[in-house]
């Protein structure tokens, strides 16, 4: 009996890795992008380095992020004392990367782990509370030694053939590659 019952827990263990193997893998696409939007560091609001490649993108021009960012730490004020200067941490910019431009995987240093952890949990929290869909990211390790200290190198599921440049990818991206500002007040105010 205890072979059969083994040979049960071998099947469906190899029938769970042979769906897996055949579940359709996403393709990704790797950008570059400034975080030039993210306040509460200002040490990343300094004069960017000239640093070019393709498909590069800048926070600041994709508004939806911040718009996020602020709403999820928002989530942690308590009305009951004064507002502190700065709301937002790295995490809840980090969870509105994830759910605003559907980062899979964010290439990172590996002490990272625990605040891309965090981000991950508030933005599974704010997508379940909003009904919005939510795919964990991952992290990378990083080994881009030579990129500038305000450059984020991520990787999602919208995939763009041509590269138009920094600007143009970013307003781009903003208007019709991740969740719109319409759609994002629209389910905040939803009861």
């Amino acid at each position: 009996m205890y072979k059969q019952i083994l040979e049960n827990k071998m099947s469906a263990s190899s029938l769970k890795q042979l769906q897996q193997l055949a579940a359709p893998v996403p393709q990704l696409q790797r950008w570059y992008m400034i975080v030039d939007g993210n306040q509460h560091r200002s040490d990343l609001c300094q004069l960017q380095p000239q640093f070019q490649t393709t498909f590069m993108l800048s926070e600041a021009l994709i508004p939806q992020l911040r718009l996020v960012a602020m709403l999820i730490a928002a989530q942690r004020l308590g009305f009951d004392q004064p507002t502190p200067d700065i709301i937002s941490e790295e995490a809840d910019w980090f969870a509105a990367r994830i759910l605003v431009m559907g980062v899979r995987i964010f290439h990172l240093d590996i002490t990272l782990i625990p605040m891309l952890k965090t981000a991950n949990s508030r933005a599974r929290s704010f997508a379940q509370k909003h009904n919005l869909p939510f795919t964990q990211a991952q992290m990378r390790m990083s080994l881009h030694a030579s990129r500038p200290e305000q450059m984020l190198i991520i990787e999602t599921e919208t995939l763009c053939e041509e590269d138009k440049g920094l600007i143009h990818n970013s307003l781009h991206f903003a208007h019709n590659l991740c969740l719109t500002e319409s759609t994002i007040l629209t389910i905040c105010n939803q009861p």
